[in-house]
């Protein structure tokens, strides 16, 4: 049995990395980073993000039913492909574009991955409030990196 926390520690490593390595080539200013409905996103991300990095600090990470195993498996390969996003990003030189092209097809990678890893966890946890914070955090995290993209 491992931590659940352990989950919400994989999915920030990278972003610990983009901090101290940040992007080249990133446009001046942010794109729709103005009005109301830009403001009401970052803090539907911010509330989702706070709740899906804490909830699973409450939980240990068992597979013990079918149902749990394929959420630990879909959890897994999220934050692989995750991973795969991040490397790809450091590998190539950090290029601002590269955190929002496509991975194997998938738009915005760096931003649906992880909002796939936690609704996995929170199947796996049983934990209906973490699904309702990852619809929250990627409501606001989608629309905002569609944005920046």
């Amino acid at each position: 049995m491992l931590p659940g926390g352990l989950i919400p520690i994989l999915i920030m490593l990278p972003n610990l990395l983009w901090m101290l390595f940040p992007p080249r080539g990133q446009p001046e200013g942010s794109v729709g980073s103005t009005g109301r409905l830009h403001r009401l996103m970052e803090i539907l991300e911010w509330v989702g993000r706070i709740a899906a990095l804490v909830i699973p600090f409450f939980y240990r990470i068992e597979a013990q039913s079918p149902r749990q195993v394929v959420a630990l498996v879909v959890a897994a390969l999220a934050l692989l492909f995750y991973y795969a996003g991040w490397a790809r990003y450091f590998l190539r030189g950090r290029r601002y574009a590269l955190l929002f092209d496509r991975l194997l097809g998938v738009p915005i990678p760096l931003a649906i991955s992880p909002i796939v890893c936690f609704l996995a966890a929170s199947v796996l946890f049983g934990a209906w409030y973490l699904a309702l914070a990852t619809v929250i955090l990627g409501v606001g995290h989608v629309w905002i990196t569609l944005q920046e993209s």
